[in-house]
Formats: C-alpha cells, structure tokens, sequence
C-alpha cells in the first residue's frame, strides 16, 4: 500500500474498527488530512504510527 504523508498527522492511535480489524487512525474529520490505515497487529501499527511521524510532508510510505 503506498501512502502519501499529510501536512498535518494530529494525533495518532490505533484502533479496532467495526469489522475487526486493527487500524491506524489519526483525530482530523476533513479528507485530505484524514488517515486510516490497516495494520495486522499492534505491533505493526506502532511501526505504521513511527513511520509516518518520522517522514516528511509529501513523502510517499509503503506498507
């Protein structure tokens, strides 16, 4: 999954969505700044949560 870093990340947390699964997710409602990416453990979301936090405006993640 490519995904490119918003301007703004806000607080970030990982949750259990409504079907399940674990996802990063961050606090902002608007699109362009909303994030919500699966992850398959919690581990692997704390890795997904260091990642974004660490890149840069515009730069492109792959998970």
């Amino acid at each position: 999954m490519a995904f490119k870093r918003p301007k703004i990340i806000g607080t970030m947390k990982i949750q259990r969505m409504m079907a399940g699964n674990l996802a990063v997710i961050n606090d902002i409602k608007n699109a362009p700044n909303k994030i919500i990416v699966q992850c398959d453990d919690w581990e692997h979301g704390e890795e997904i949560i260091e990642r974004i936090k660490n890149a840069k405006f515009g730069d492109i993640l792959h998970f």
